[in-house]
Order: structure tokens, then sequence, then C-alpha cells
């Protein structure tokens, strides 16, 4: 004696890019990583749509598309893996078997810094949807199918956040002369401060900052200042040198610093020859 089992129609739908992904603006072809699984017990077809046009975001990709995975690599190669064409190239999946799926947007431009854009892929069973529907003759080998119970269709979110950073430095000058005025005068002392801001979402790694001293002045020794705390004129352990790393020049390395922190305010002071 011989038992038809009802196939199972089932499909999960799961992001696999580390979201939001970080984009400037304006951007292209900013990738998003999706694995369709079929959790059902039969080979079964989907359907694929990608959303960019959703509630809750700060702005819309644009230009959306999908392209499969076609060698198998899970990495996205252009010129290799195919264009989704709905109805001409719905990708079928084996029990318990998958298939990735790239999806690809463009970034408007004029965003704001921290503006978040989302997009999401929707898998639908060619056969049916509705949890504990049943579709006569539509399982495989002829037998009925059961929608389970994620009803035939399955949708996973990603984003893309802007995160463009700039950094500006505003560059002071007081002068104090040797009568205790302020005239640029020979004996008169310059102070410098610059004041180094950096905006915008994520961090500026390894920001070193320059200037040469001005022409016809001389350096006053042990005036180098970062965040009113003293640095050593030469290359040592602290994070600025003058003249060190590069002759007649003030050096002061930042390290990493995050848009939106405080302001890194460096000071020197020569004298007029």
């Amino acid at each position: 004696m011989s038992f038809v089992v009802d196939e199972l129609i089932n499909v999960v739908v799961t992001l696999q890019t580390v979201t939001p992904v970080s984009v400037t603006s304006p951007d292209s072809n900013q990738l998003l990583a999706f694995l369709v699984t079929n959790t059902g017990n039969g080979s079964e077809k989907f359907s694929l749509a990608l959303s960019a046009a959703l509630a809750g975001d700060q702005y819309d990709p644009t230009n959306p598309r999908l392209f499969l995975d076609t060698n198998g690599d899970t990495v996205y190669e252009p010129g290799t893996d195919l264009p989704y064409n709905p109805g001409v190239n719905d990708p079928v999946i084996p029990a318990d078997g998958a298939r990735w799926v790239f999806a690809l947007c463009d970034i408007p431009s004029a965003l704001a810094n921290g503006n978040l854009g989302d997009a999401s892929l929707t898998a639908t069973s060619a056969t049916g949807t509705g949890a504990g529907t049943i579709v006569v003759g539509g399982g495989d080998g002829g037998s009925d199918a059961v929608i389970g119970g994620s009803g035939g269709k399955a949708t996973a979110l990603g984003g893309y956040v802007v995160t463009t950073l700039a950094v500006s430095i505003v560059k002071s000058a007081a002068v104090v002369d040797i009568g205790g005025g302020a005239t640029p005068s020979p004996g008169a002392t310059i102070t410098y401060t610059l004041k180094v801001n950096v905006t915008g979402t994520g961090n500026v790694a390894n920001l070193v900052i320059t200037d040469p001293l001005p022409p016809f002045t001389t350096y006053v020794p042990s005036s180098l200042h970062l965040n009113g705390a003293s640095l050593t004129d030469g290359a040592d352990a602290d994070a600025g040198d003058v003249g060190a790393t590069t002759p007649n020049q003030v050096t002061v390395a930042l390290g990493t610093v995050a848009g939106g922190a405080l302001a890194q305010t460096i000071t020197f002071a020569v004298t007029i020859n």
C-alpha cells in the first residue's frame, strides 16, 4: 500500500547584509543581499518583488533592481548574475534549498546625514498563498499542496543610511605685540587656534591635521597644545610634533574621530621675525 503525501509550502526570506548599509548622497548600485529558503517538502517556484517605497523611513531608494545568484557563490558579480524578470525566470527552489537574491538601489542626492531609506524583498509561492489553503493537484507529482504557516509568502527588510562625513577646520589668530597691543609687528607673538569638526554619521579614521608655520616667523617652543593639553615638539608617543614629521610644519594626529563629536582644538604660537 502506498500513500501520497501532500506538499507543504513554506518560505523564509532573510537579509544577509549587515544593515543599514552606509551610503553617500547621491550614490548608485548599492547592494542588499537576501536568502530565499524553501522550508517546504517539495520543489516550489517563487515570484520576487523588491519594494523601495516604504513608510517609516526618511527617503525612498531609487531604481530598485533584483539579480539572481547564478553560480551559487553568494557574491554579487555584475555581468554574471542574471537580472530577475518576473514571470520569466522566477526561481524554482528544491525542498530545503535556498537561493541568493541581490538587490541594487540608487540613492538620491541632497539627503541629510543619518537619513534612512528602507527596501524589502518579498517571495511569493507560485502555487498559492494563505495559511491552511489546500491547492488540489498543486503539489509535486500531482499531489495536493497545503500552504503552511508562512502563508506561502515571506518578506525581509533591509536599509541604507546616509553617512557622508565632512571635516572642517576653522583657523583663527590672536596677536600680542611687545607693547601689549595687537599690532603684527616684529617681536609680536601670534597664537593660532585650529578648531577641527567632523560632521555626519560614522567615523573618520587616522585623521591627521597639518599646518605650515607662516613665513618670517619662529615657532615658540612648547606652545603646541591639543584640547588644552601640552604636546611635546618632538616626534614621540604623544599626538603632535613641530618640524619632526615634516620640516617647518605642525602635525597633530587625532586618530579616529566620530561624526558629531566635540571639536578638537589645536593651538600653537609663533613670533614675527
